[in-house]
């Protein structure tokens, strides 16, 4: 696999037409892209000479205010660059003896274009943050084992954020780095390779492949013949957070798994969009790391049925716009036909039912044993997060989300229902997952304010409420004031 990626890379050196490659996927620009009629903006090639004068300070807050804060343009290259920050202060209203929460957030984002037919993007984010209660409980009950010392499970994992250390009281640390390019070869071929997350589908949830997780490095193919049709195959190494037993370092390495992902879309139309996926976790050894099956290199379907140990996701997506307002969509996912291990998702996105507005309704339900392997360790995971809904499996989940802005300033609404019955948030950890079953009935409500100061980044300044109401765990009013860049997403609304 690595070979392969090498080959790739030095190979797009020498001929490289061009489209910008990004990692920006947070939910506000995914619901720009998901609206009907919505065309990626174009790539500017060259500098347009102006003859004139524009002041120093006009250009500054050009830059500032509506384009990346760096940019390059020249004959064959074309770089952006912006820096990422997050600074937030909150507390929980409810807790008058509780810790300031906060969040510190600092890195760098660049994109590019080289020759024709390259394009680049990467980040690198340092974070510190001290979190919520609910929120503390989720990234400690993912953090890693180490199976030598009785079982010991530490240093939490945060959704899209990774591993942690602990920071000064009650605080975590982490940082992460983020790179991908797109290359094509051919007009209907595409090569991506990197650790970008991927999100498949258009619902504000994916049951299928979701951005939830921590980054992966993988390499994804795709073709596209008799113009309606695509083929695509990806392969990607994942990890479970969990010491090797044997080793010769200073620690043991993180037991991986191979991932293999397989899928063919269908356009019907303009407006109809159909697509079928088969998803695999492959085994890389317990103990020692070993290759995965030969199989899991072939880019054809069905072959991990051959392999006792896998477990595969089978997925169906789609979507229909009706007018030039409405976007539905579907999913349906499964790993056998016993409904526990079944799940759909509905949904509909309503676009300009006021002016720069958005409603989206969505329902999610996931069977209890979906995402769950025979093995544990060949569950649906990497670095012990869920790979599809952050959630996990067993589950009814109900989201209304809403949106509005009127130039720059911006409102949102987001409320999350979960009813859960005979649910374990630790049944998909690679060991040591069993614990007392619990019913409960939890309403995330958030509520958000704020000026849009760069659209084109997503840069934010802002003040957001959160009221969680559980029928077992205590309630919590979460009240933040902050300014961020807002590319990717980092959820907490399990």
């Amino acid at each position: 696999m690595k070979q392969i990626m090498c080959i790739l890379v030095l190979y797009t050196a020498f001929s490289v037409h061009g489209q910008i490659e990004s990692l920006a996927g947070h939910v506000y620009f995914r619901d720009q892209i998901q609206k009907p009629g919505f065309k990626i903006e174009g790539v500017h090639w060259h500098l347009t000479k102006d003859s004139t004068k524009v002041s120093f300070r006009d250009k500054l807050k050009k830059h500032f205010m509506d384009a990346y804060l760096f940019q390059v343009h020249e004959e064959n290259v074309n770089l952006y660059i912006s820096p990422v920050v997050n600074f937030q202060s909150g507390t929980n209203w409810l807790d008058e003896d509780g810790a300031t929460l906060y969040q510190n957030t600092r890195g760098i984002y660049v994109k590019g274009t080289l020759l024709k037919n390259f394009s680049f993007a990467t980040t690198f984010v340092e974070n510190q943050a001290r979190f919520s209660d609910y929120e503390n409980s989720f990234i400690s009950n993912h953090g890693e084992f180490y199976p030598n010392a009785s079982t010991i499970q530490q240093n939490g994992v945060v959704p899209g954020g990774g591993r942690t250390k602990p920071f000064k009281e009650g605080g975590y640390d982490y940082a992460y780095a983020i790179g991908t390019f797109l290359y094509k070869p051919v007009e209907n071929i595409e090569i991506r390779a990197g650790n970008a997350p991927t999100f498949v589908g258009s619902g504000y949830r994916s049951l299928i492949l979701s951005d939830n997780s921590y980054q992966a490095p993988s390499i994804d193919v795709k073709y596209t013949f008799l113009k309606k049709w695509s083929y695509g195959i990806r392969r990607t190494r994942c990890f479970n957070l969990i010491r090797k037993t044997a080793f010769s370092t200073v620690e043991g390495y993180y037991q991986p798994k191979a991932y293999s992902r397989h899928y063919l879309n269908y356009r019907i139309n303009q407006n109809i969009t159909l697509g079928f996926s088969e998803n695999s976790n492959w085994s890389m050894g317990d103990t020692a790391t070993k290759r995965p099956n030969a199989f899991y290199y072939a880019p054809v379907p069905f072959l991990g049925l051959t392999q006792s140990e896998n477990h595969t996701i089978y997925g169906f997506d789609a979507f229909e716009v009706v007018g030039q307002k409405t976007r539905f969509y579907q999913q349906f996912v499964l790993s056998g036909f016993n409904p526990a291990k079944m799940g759909f998702q509905i949904g509909v996105r309503f676009y300009d039912l006021l002016p720069n507005s958005m409603l989206q309704i969505e329902y999610n339900k996931v069977g209890g044993e979906l995402y769950a392997a025979n093995t544990p360790n060949m569950s649906y995971t990497h670095y012990n997060l869920p790979l599809a809904h952050p959630k996990g499996q067993g589950f009814d989940e109900l989201v209304i989300r809403a949106n509005v802005s009127i130039k720059r300033v911006y409102g949102e609404s987001k409320t999350v229902c979960y009813w859960l019955k005979n649910y374990n948030e630790r049944h998909l950890l690679p060991m040591d997952n069993e614990s007392p079953p619990i019913d409960d009935l939890i309403i995330h409500q958030q509520f958000e304010l704020g000026y849009r100061i760069n659209p084109k980044i997503n840069f934010c300044f802002f003040g957001r409420a959160v009221l969680r109401v559980s029928d077992i765990d205590i309630t919590q009013m979460l009240i933040h004031i902050g300014l961020s860049t807002n590319l990717f997403n980092s959820y907490n609304d399990y």
